[in-house]
């Protein structure tokens, strides 16, 4: 089987370096070309001789497509994902947000629990190695989930869920949260510290549920609980841990914000919902992306 890995970031990084441990055919594509992959674990530190080959001296035709890149990239890959695929080839969005996911034929959406960050010279991942997906059958995917259960040498998970609606749901308001707190801050899950941050986000969440509850049209009710486990999972981050929206801000790159904030925005079209809050961050998300030509 032939695999094909977009993105070698954290994400793309931690997929490619648990699929190399099968017996498949693997490619890992980015925007150039390197040697290899330096993850840091904890203390722990290991270089991972798996190439990084420049996308578009890339032909060749995969039977499964992760795209782990950021969301922002996805009109960059229109053109080019497509001369990737054969009749069958499956999708897998490794990404974060919601509203790409009729980009491609035979797309798999995926819910992401990787936390990294692309160093200069280095991915650093702090938490998770798991995808879940729809309780479907696929093709590909399905024989590339039974490898993985067969080796006990790979950690990366990919699950099956029946609530995989709901559960997505969830991550986009997760990520509703903190991307908006410390790309906004320019500072880490150390901002959790101050009880003002706190109470500003559990704010933020509430107006992020009840968009989700009153007009997503898959009819997922989010029950009004998750904000303490939302926040829980903030408090339990390592202090330095930032987010993609983060690193995205401090290195005045474009943010994922269309597909986060945004997709919530677009959710809500003309529902009578009162969220102050959302309505402000994500006016100064979308300001933050004027750029000079």
């Amino acid at each position: 089987m032939k695999i094909g890995i977009i993105g070698a970031g954290a994400v793309g990084a931690i997929i490619a370096t648990e699929l190399s441990n099968l017996d498949v055919e693997l490619k890992l594509m980015a925007r150039s070309n390197r040697d290899g992959l330096t993850i840091k674990t904890g203390e722990t530190v290991q270089y991972h001789k798996i190439p990084v080959y420049d996308i578009d001296t890339v032909d060749d035709k995969f039977d499964l497509i992760f795209i782990a890149s950021k969301t922002p990239a996805l009109k960059d890959l229109q053109d080019k994902i497509p001369t990737l695929m054969h009749e069958h080839t499956e999708i897998v969005f490794a990404l974060n947000g919601m509203g790409y996911d009729n980009m491609f034929s035979h797309g798999v959406p995926a819910v992401v629990y990787i936390s990294g960050q692309q160093k200069e010279d280095y991915i650093e991942h702090f938490l998770n190695k798991k995808l879940l997906i729809e309780n479907k059958q696929y093709k590909a995917l399905d024989t590339l989930i039974e490898q993985m259960q067969e080796n006990p040498s790979v950690e990366l998970q990919i699950v099956k869920t029946e609530d995989f609606k709901r559960i997505r749901y969830e991550k986009l308001i997760v990520n509703t949260g903190v991307n908006t707190v410390t790309a906004l801050s320019q500072n880490t899950a150390r901002i959790f510290k101050d009880q003002s941050v706190v109470m500003f986000t559990r704010q933020l969440l509430n107006e992020a549920i009840d968009i989700v509850n009153n007009c997503n049209p898959d009819g997922v009710i989010i029950d009004e609980n998750f904000i303490d486990t939302a926040m829980n999972m903030y408090l339990g981050y390592p202090a330095h841990m930032g987010t993609s929206m983060y690193y995205d801000v401090i290195q005045d790159k474009p943010t994922e914000f269309q597909y986060i904030q945004g997709f919530l925005m677009t959710l809500k079209g003309n529902c009578p919902i009162h969220t102050p809050i959302l309505d402000t961050v994500t006016l100064l998300l979308k300001a933050y992306e004027i750029r000079d030509n």
